[in-house]
């Protein structure tokens, strides 16, 4: 991390629904960002986006080339409403097509890293089926995604099946695809009490983006940057430790108002304030 600054990224959701993609992506380059990560949600709206025309994906393209601000990468949290471990076959189906989908929207927009999330089940109960069928799904995917040589990557989430980067190492070693990685989420990690030091040593050859976000026990969402628990200082020493050099996304939601980009620039400066802080106790 000392040798080269590593991308950062911010999250979509970060800025107001009402803004166009020239918009959006001019906010995220004024704001001091390298890149900005697509948001495929359980919203119609947004599903909808995987059925972009290429005439539509080939605009939005031309709008990253113009602002040279690229979508290095997706946050599919579509799999919320289409779980790919539903005991359901048409929801699980329809979750695993979802997955496809994005990794041919991947190929014609230039992302490089599709996020999953970790859920075998959302709004349901997990048990020994819907892990079953996670991992079968899992694979399906994995093998569509590596023979078009997209990344797809694991996030650590806040249940019991993946809220560690451990837990998420059983299934890349299982599938055993360099096409399938790991997308933590230090907030998230955070807030279900893991050993944030234990965890990264684990799976430090096999993450390739983090999501850096603040949070407090049993809380993911919504709360400042410096509100919360995550000590972002003692974080950043252990990734120049172990050497990592991928990507970062700020994550982090709008209230809809113009004051969202003020508060993508100063979480920014808060990241970066901490980076620099890091390297000073070195």
């Amino acid at each position: 991390m000392d040798k080269k600054q590593n991308k950062l990224g911010l999250y979509e959701k970060a800025l107001p629904t009402y803004l166009t993609w020239e918009e959006r992506l001019s906010a995220v380059k004024d704001a001091g960002y390298d890149f900005i990560e697509i948001s495929i949600d359980e919203t119609d709206e947004r599903l909808k986006r995987l059925e972009w025309s290429k005439k539509e994906k080939n605009q939005l393209k031309d709008l990253v080339l113009k602002l040279e601000t690229p979508i290095l990468s997706l946050c599919l949290s579509g799999n919320r409403r289409f779980p790919i471990g539903s005991e359901n076959e048409k929801i699980r189906c329809r979750g695993i097509k979802l997955i496809k989908d994005a990794v041919d929207f991947a190929l014609d927009v230039g992302v490089r890293v599709i996020q999953l999330a970790g859920y075998d089940e959302y709004l349901k109960p997990s048990n020994k089926t819907t892990q079953h069928h996670f991992y079968q799904s899992l694979v399906e995917c994995v093998n569509y995604a590596e023979n078009r040589a997209v990344m797809l990557a694991c996030e650590t989430m806040e249940n019991d099946l993946l809220n560690s980067i451990e837990k998420a190492m059983v299934y890349v070693k299982r599938i055993n695809s360099p096409w399938f990685k790991i997308y933590p989420d230090v907030g998230n990690q955070t807030a279900t009490g893991q050993d944030i030091r234990q965890d990264y040593l684990i799976g430090k050859d096999d993450i390739v983006a983090i999501h850096l976000k603040d949070t407090k026990p049993g809380i993911v969402r919504n709360i400042d940057f410096g509100d919360g628990t995550v000590d972002f200082a003692s974080f950043f020493r252990l990734l120049s430790q172990i050497d990592y050099q991928g990507l970062f996304v700020i994550e982090m939601w709008t209230d809809e108002t113009d004051a969202s980009f003020k508060m993508i620039k100063d979480a920014r400066e808060f990241i970066l304030d901490k980076m620099k802080l890091s390297k000073e106790k070195n």
